[in-house]
């Protein structure tokens, strides 16, 4: 049986500094994968308004794994 799981992934680039975020939770499903990751995305928006700081790119996907796989 093939076992298929989303996990979200995103990319934010904050004051000159940019890195991966990788959720520790995954999903069974695409959308809810993208759904946590518009969520997520939303929540820095604000950290980031809080912190004064200026995000110059936020991007997000969701990488699927087939029995462990990439």
């Amino acid at each position: 049986m093939i076992q298929v799981i989303f996990v979200p992934v995103l990319f934010i680039c904050m004051n000159g500094h940019c890195e991966f975020m990788q959720s520790q939770a995954w999903f069974k499903s695409e959308q809810q994968c993208r759904t946590a990751l518009e969520s997520q995305k939303e929540n820095l928006r604000k950290m980031s308004l809080k912190g004064n700081a200026m995000i110059t790119q936020l991007e997000g996907t969701c990488i699927t794994l087939r029995n462990g796989v990439l």
